[in-house]
């Protein structure tokens, strides 16, 4: 354990939190603070220990950084996991167990978790909230974090996309598609950053437009869908051309799904026109440290 820090609260009794690092926990003890903290959330949010490594891998997940938070006896209160990319920094889970809601512990933790942040001289803390989730937005807005863009999830199924005459395309490694994946005007949320696609299994798929445009799709699939992780749109494909390439990209999958694309993007104005429906919406917040 790297630190501690022994929070004390005079109300009508003395309530004592204990908040450390994670760095003293297996995945499986980090697991079961992980599904604790997200009982009965929005959706099902239950991770195994492998899961929870991959997940931490993938998202750079510092446990320096998290923030465990116990009870003086030793209950377990709640959870923030904090990702490190270069001076900034990233809330990839924030939950408290059941038994402590409704106790304004959450306000604790977050400010914890933004002092941390703080000391470690990052520059800034992000994170994304479901829209619906009031409280948490609540909570953040009150540690300082303002909302800057709206994230949407997007879906349509494979067979309603227009039918369109096939492009040219190729299968090509992650790599081949660098040079215009970080010339993309529309800053990705976390997961979907370069260094969070790297560390993915993933399919590049390319259609190469006239002069030096590039099209390509950065995707995965798993379980019947085939979920859009990066795109790159160069050559002005008319609408038929992108739903084409992207019905290559699904293949046999029923389903496409785009998750945390900014409402602000081409992209997301371009999928409405084919059909897709939103089916979650995020609210991406950022606190300047």
């Amino acid at each position: 354990m790297r630190w501690k820090y022994i929070y004390k609260e005079q109300t009508k009794r003395m309530s004592e939190y204990l908040f450390t690092d994670v760095t003293d926990y297996t995945f499986a003890q980090l697991s079961e603070m992980h599904n604790s903290s997200f009982t009965d959330y929005f959706f099902p949010m239950h991770m195994t220990p492998q899961m929870l490594a991959d997940f931490w891998r993938i998202n750079h997940i510092d446990a320096n950084h998290s923030v465990a938070m116990h009870s003086t006896e030793g209950e377990f209160v709640g959870l923030a996991r904090l990702g490190v990319r270069g001076t900034r920094a990233w809330c990839g889970g924030f939950g408290i167990a059941p038994a402590f809601r409704g106790r304004g512990v959450s306000h604790l933790l977050a400010e914890q978790m933004v002092h941390v942040a703080r000391e470690a001289n990052f520059e800034t803390l992000q994170l994304e909230v479901l829209s619906q989730n009031e409280r948490a937005i609540k909570t953040y807005k009150k540690a300082g974090f303002v909302a800057r863009r709206r994230l949407l999830g997007l879906e349509v199924a494979t067979a309603t996309l227009p039918e369109a005459e096939s492009l040219h395309v190729e299968r090509v490694p992650l790599e081949a598609l660098l040079p215009w994946l970080s010339q993309d005007a529309e800053l990705p949320c976390w997961g979907r950053e370069l260094a969070g696609l790297l560390a993915l299994s993933t399919e590049t798929i390319v259609a190469p437009g006239p002069g030096r445009g590039m099209n390509g799709l950065v995707i995965q699939r798993s379980h019947g869908v085939t979920r859009v992780q990066a795109a790159v749109l160069q050559s002005e494909l008319t609408d038929a051309e992108l739903a084409s390439l992207l019905r290559e990209a699904a293949g046999e999958h029923a389903k496409i799904q785009i998750y945390n694309e900014p409402a602000s993007s081409a992209l997301y104005a371009r999928c409405l026109r084919l059909g897709f429906i939103e089916f979650f919406s995020q609210h991406e917040m950022l606190v300047r440290l």
